[in-house]
């Protein structure tokens, strides 16, 4: 078997179907899967991050799924480090590994590496999230799209962790935080092949929407409330979730909030594309032509 170390990297928008892809192709290769979805990290959040279950996970060990808890401050900085880590151990017994996830930057930062982050002083952080306290996600969002407009296009504008981390790296550093995307090239002891799952915008939506329809049913407002006396947290000020939270402040009905985990969840999507469509150097791929990604990731390995 080649000896060279690959990484299988399977991205798409949310709802594109990574998790059931990344399964066959890691039973294929007979390896594991490293999770880089930045929500699925967090234990207490299950239904609402369409987490595979166990089940589907089909005895593929997976990881960074059910890491760490919504109590941790872990940043992508955090994950870059104990993910490499995780893959130099991984590649002692395989030669290929499976990434997924529709978090851009996590991969990005796995893949290539970016710019090593400035020292936040704490009263910048502090003046950040008095802006959140005072202006809530509207003063983030323009706060962020006057200070970054390349970055404010394609981050999660509904998801104030991401906002306030920008800002704070802006101002800390004085230069856009889209300047860390555009890192040099690190070193990595791995070839990644990038897969991308696409399929036309108006089955996407579809998918969208009946995943929103099926976390409701499997329970996801009774999680929301499990989880609403920490509605504060900023990893709790996420898709999903907070929309529920308005429900139960009563600031909006519950149907309202359905529909705006629908919309939120379809802007999210968009904005995901963005991201990967200006890479320029991701394999696009319909979820249902997993024969040809295989061929394609053999034919990139006997290459490499």
């Amino acid at each position: 078997m080649n000896k060279q170390k690959h990484l299988i990297v399977i991205g798409g928008p949310t709802a594109s179907g990574k998790t059931n892809f990344s399964v066959e192709v890691a039973k294929h290769f007979n390896s594991e899967i490293l999770s880089c979805d930045s929500r699925q990290f967090f234990k207490e959040m299950n239904i609402g991050t369409a987490k595979p279950t166990i089940e589907e996970r089909q005895g593929i060990p997976h990881h960074f799924i059910d890491s760490h808890s919504i109590f941790d401050m872990y940043n992508v900085g955090d994950f870059e480090k104990d993910a490499l880590a995780l893959l130099n151990h991984i590649y002692k017994n395989h030669n290929i590994i499976v990434a997924v996830g529709g978090s851009g930057l996590y991969i990005k930062a796995l893949c290539e590496g970016l710019d090593q982050f400035p020292d936040v002083p704490e009263h910048i952080r502090q003046k950040v999230r008095q802006l959140y306290a005072e202006q809530g996600l509207e003063g983030l969002q323009k706060a962020l799209q006057k200070l970054d407009p390349d970055y404010y296009e394609i981050v999660d504008q509904q998801n104030p962790h991401r906002l306030i981390r920008a800002l704070e790296v802006c101002i800390a550093s004085g230069k856009p935080f889209s300047a860390f995307r555009k890192a040099q090239l690190q070193p990595r002891n791995f070839i990644p092949i990038y897969i991308q799952l696409d399929l036309p915008r108006e089955a996407l939506y579809e998918r969208i929407n009946q995943r929103v329809d099926d976390m409701m049913e499997k329970g996801l407002l009774n999680e929301a409330k499990s989880l609403y006396p920490h509605r504060n947290l900023i990893t709790l000020q996420t898709v999903g979730y907070q929309e529920l939270f308005d429900y139960l402040d009563e600031k909006i009905s519950l149907e309202e909030a359905i529909e705006k985990i629908k919309q939120n969840s379809r802007n999210y999507a968009k904005r995901q594309l963005t991201w990967w469509r200006r890479d320029g150097f991701w394999k696009i791929f319909h979820p249902q032509q997993l024969n040809e990604t295989i061929q394609f990731i053999k034919n990139h390995i006997i290459i490499s």
